[in-house]
């Protein structure tokens, strides 16, 4: 097997700013999307204008449904090759540090899901973050050059019989705007956990209170037709403005690994706490990455 190769890390434990902490507690208190999205536009003004070299990418579905369907975003060979590479790096579950780190084929019972922290290390992650696919949608929504804050990778795990955390609809608060692109590494049908998002919701002031959402209010507030469930083959992905509803369904059946690289108009809280050498070949004019610090 091919070993996938690890960036260097500069910095550990890095820590967001004062000011990125004080100026999330306002923003997460804006719950308007009207507003946010005035606030955003304000912010733009003083960053990089950015130009994507492509305006055909999806930005119109984007902005209307508040997310953008790339089927087919990695080949078979590609996101085989990507599975297998990150199958052979331990996890941890964030919300249960005390089990240390184990394979994602011995994940203890009761883990709803396992993280790779290494995943902002890998040197192949980065050069898709800077896929211009990506970055020219990124650039086109915001209107500016984007941060790219954290690259994540995850398994999502079946065998619990109620969903926790974000496997309720709820809505982030990352940042003023912000994008999160979603790479299926495995095959996701109905019963693997799938992503489900509420088309429209990121820019209607509906059930906007910062908490966990129950599936019945969401029904009863949208209907069912805009609830979309996001199954798809093993390389198909997705960008998506997750200030819309959305949760990633508990799996009843095997496990979901998902790739995940947020991207936004300032550096949020939640970036990544990991600094790690430039890779190669990107362009780092296209994107401020905070993992690159």
């Amino acid at each position: 097997m091919e070993i996938m190769k690890l960036l260097a890390i500069e910095k550990k434990g890095v820590q967001p700013t004062l000011i990125t902490r004080a100026w999330h507690r306002v923003q997460e208190r804006v719950r308007s999307p009207a507003t946010r999205g005035r606030l955003a536009k304000m912010i733009t003004w003083l960053r990089p204008r950015g130009a994507p070299a492509n305006t055909d990418i999806g930005i119109a579905e984007l902005k209307k449904h508040g997310v953008c369907m790339m089927p087919g975003f990695m080949n078979d060979a590609e996101i085989a090759k990507l599975r297998t590479a990150l199958s052979e790096f331990n996890c941890f579950d964030p919300w249960r540090e005390h089990l240390g780190e184990f394979r994602h084929d011995q994940i203890p019972q009761g883990t709803h899901v396992a993280q790779i922290p290494c995943a902002a290390q890998i040197e192949q992650l980065h050069a898709i973050a800077y896929d211009r696919r990506l970055i020219d949608l990124v650039t086109a929504y915001f209107g500016c050059r984007p941060y790219l804050d954290s690259i994540q990778a995850w398994w999502s795990v079946s065998g619990n019989d109620e969903p926790e955390e974000a496997e309720n609809f709820h809505r982030d608060n990352d940042s003023i705007r912000f994008l999160k692109f979603f790479l299926y590494a495995t095959e996701v049908g109905e019963e693997n956990g799938p992503h489900v998002f509420v088309a429209g919701s990121h820019v209607q002031n509906t059930l906007t209170e910062h908490r966990r959402l129950s599936d019945s209010e969401v029904k009863a507030a949208f209907g069912v037709e805009r609830i979309r469930i996001m199954t798809g083959k093993a390389g198909d992905a997705f960008m998506e403005d997750t200030f819309g509803i959305h949760k990633g369904q508990l799996p009843k059946s095997g496990k979901r690994l998902l790739i995940q690289f947020r991207y936004s108009v300032t550096e949020s809280i939640f970036r990544s706490p990991l600094i790690v050498a430039p890779a190669a070949d990107i362009q780092p004019e296209l994107a401020t990455s905070l993992i690159n610090d």
